[in-house]
């Protein structure tokens, strides 16, 4: 069999394959002895009839096309593996140039195949590339603040006689309308009012600022702009009108900082030991997120460097990937997606067109990190997938059947494989490129969120030849 490769792009090739008139007819025998299995001959015991019987009673045509499947299926898988290429989408099947679209006994046979495959990925001398952490110390500042939020979380409320103010609680009776249609109606509500320039309230956007100033008995017709993102996807980007009645207006007492508040709100016995652990935690945020700025740069660097073709269809199927993770967070927040669209004023083709360059930036890190994996030798043992497996299971409420089924499903496993081959391939990258070592919990992140499409690339062939 003779095969030639032309490139094209968009990480696509042409393949020319011409199979011997032996190999033609080998396809011819396979296919004989295929159909004589399945086709009830009569005077025949079944797999026993001659080829020219066969023949005859299934069609000359059917047997000559089934043949010409069987041949493409066997010369396009040969193909795809003397050329050492990886099919990622089905391949598209044309006749050869000399227009013959069937086998012929004692000829050759001529076909084309066009097909998508793994885009080849050129890394750069990472080792040559270098990059520092970043992590600030912990200062007492930090420390205290922490503190402080805990005294502000174990405050007590005592009732105030002068207007409301940013820190007060207001007590009230509240109804809402959108549209004429209620939307809220309750009594004897705590609304403690806040500073919402940083992050407004997300029930009651720019209500605070509002109560500034009200006394217990007085009566308020208000009006707010809820955001298009609104939790309520109903009401999402309309006006809520409120009439509230101010009952009580309560202000904070802070207890005071000390072994006391300590020994009620925590195991510890005194401030210092307190202020110990906090500073330990805020060491541990502070390292996990310096890691995580270092996966992040790591990654830029190399991925940076590195062109690549990627596939068209590897765009597509990330796409798909991210929009389902999104109907899923609706789904789960028990929110309408078309409610969602219909809001924003988008279609779900403006919301793909939105998420494109996402979609190829992910498609384009996993394959650098598979590349990066092959580089340096990463492997994943049967053990350690089933180690994951049973990290799932745990606390999940799952049977013992499902369970079974999931550790044997194949797409499981190659899954859970390329995912911790990915985590592995950037600890090494920021290992190699720092001298430092990272945490799997920072590398996590980017071995979930990148395109696991890109990984776990499939073969498929197109067996339909002419007419």
């Amino acid at each position: 069999m003779n095969v030639e490769v032309t490139k094209l792009p968009e990480s696509r090739v042409a393949l020319k394959i011409e199979l011997t008139a032996e190999e033609a007819g080998q396809a011819l025998d396979r296919t004989y002895k295929q159909l004589v299995q399945r086709v009830n001959v009569p005077g025949f015991r079944k797999g026993k009839a001659p080829r020219s019987v066969v023949e005859r009673v299934v069609g000359a045509e059917l047997f000559v096309h089934e043949a010409t499947d069987e041949a493409v299926r066997w010369a396009y898988r040969k193909a795809i593996d003397q050329e050492n290429l990886t099919p990622i989408d089905e391949a598209e099947i044309q006749p050869g140039s000399d227009g013959h679209d069937h086998l012929s006994p004692d000829q050759s046979f001529h076909f084309e195949a066009t097909v998508a495959v793994k885009p080849e990925v050129r890394l750069p001398d990472y080792s040559a590339i270098k990059i520092e952490r970043n992590q600030p110390e912990v200062t007492d500042a930090d420390v205290e603040a922490l503190v402080q939020e805990i005294q502000q979380r174990n405050a007590t409320l005592e009732p105030k006689t002068r207007a409301a103010d940013i820190g007060n609680v207001v007590t009230m009776s509240i109804s809402g309308q959108v549209n004429g249609k209620e939307v809220i109606n309750q009594d004897d509500v705590d609304f403690e009012l806040k500073d919402e320039d940083d992050q407004p309230d997300p029930m009651l956007p720019g209500l605070s600022r509002q109560l500034v100033g009200v006394n217990p008995g007085d009566i308020k017709d208000l009006a707010l702009a809820l955001p298009e993102l609104y939790q309520d996807q109903e009401i999402a980007g309309q006006t809520l009108v409120l009439r509230i009645l101010v009952k009580e207006i309560k202000r904070k007492v802070l207890p005071e900082i000390g072994d006391d508040l300590v020994q009620s709100v925590s195991q510890f016995q005194t401030l210092d030991e307190l202020r110990d652990a906090l500073r330990a935690n805020l060491q541990l945020e502070q390292k996990l997120e310096a890691d995580q700025r270092m996966v992040a740069d790591a990654i830029e660097a190399v991925t940076s460097r590195t062109f690549i073709e990627i596939p068209p269809i590897l765009i597509e199927e990330e796409l798909e990937r991210m929009i389902g993770e999104m109907q899923q967070e609706f789904e789960r927040r028990h929110l309408s997606w078309q409610q969602y669209l219909d809001t924003a004023s988008q279609s779900e083709a403006d919301i793909r067109n939105d998420m494109r360059e996402s979609a190829a930036q992910n498609v384009k890190t996993s394959l650098v990190l598979a590349a990066v994996a092959d580089e340096e030798n990463i492997e994943t043992p049967n053990r350690e997938i089933d180690a994951a497996l049973e990290d799932l299971f745990r606390g999940a409420q799952t049977s013992e059947t499902e369970r079974r089924r999931l550790r044997s499903s194949a797409g499981v496993r190659t899954n859970i494989r390329n995912r911790i081959r990915r985590q592995r391939a950037v600890q090494r990258l920021v290992s190699i490129m720092s001298g430092e070592d990272v945490s799997a919990e920072a590398a996590e992140d980017v071995a979930d969120q990148t395109a696991a499409a890109a990984d776990d690339l499939q073969e498929t062939v197109a067996v339909e030849v002419g007419g």
